[in-house]
């Protein structure tokens, strides 16, 4: 570990004429995009990116020098997601009619960060529905908890709503 070296976003390193420096991808907490300088010509790279900001995160930032090379990760390259409202709605409705009926939900996250947003959702869905008060929202994911340490480490890099 101690080879490492922490570079936080914006923070420009420079080594024989190469520099880079890294921008919020807004993907998942900690996520970044890499913007590398060689020669005069800036390329940037990135895996996956969100440039919508979610319950907890911010979206991905705009980079203050254009690059001349893009490098990017496309997987929903060329789809069109359907507005996160719509997904939410369609999402808590859901919850919300087998819960009304009796039932029991029970919902396999396994995507980092995907259970924070998920229960940032059910939260305030369960704030607006006095009817739900009384029922409990729990989580039982080892990995889940782990990462709830971390976003609570890190709660400086979310958005306001958090």
């Amino acid at each position: 570990m101690d080879k490492i070296e922490l570079v936080n976003y914006h923070q420009v390193v420079a080594h024989r004429g190469i520099r880079f420096w890294c921008y919020n991808a807004g993907h998942v907490l900690g996520a970044a995009m890499f913007m590398i300088e060689v020669g005069g010509v800036r390329v940037l790279y990135t895996g996956d990116f969100s440039r919508q900001p979610d319950r907890h995160l911010l979206g991905a930032e705009t980079p203050t020098e254009p690059p001349h090379v893009l490098i990017v990760e496309s997987t929903y390259g060329v789809m069109e997601h359907e507005p996160r409202e719509l997904r939410e709605l369609r999402f808590t409705s859901a919850v919300h009619n087998i819960v009304k009926r009796g039932g029991r939900c029970l919902i396999p996250v396994f995507a980092l960060g995907r259970s924070q947003e998920l229960l940032l959702i059910l939260d305030a869905y369960w704030r607006q529905h006095p009817e739900l008060h009384g029922v409990p929202i729990y989580y039982a994911s080892g990995i889940a908890k782990r990462c709830m340490r971390i976003y609570q480490t890190y709660i400086n890099m979310m958005n306001d709503q958090v």
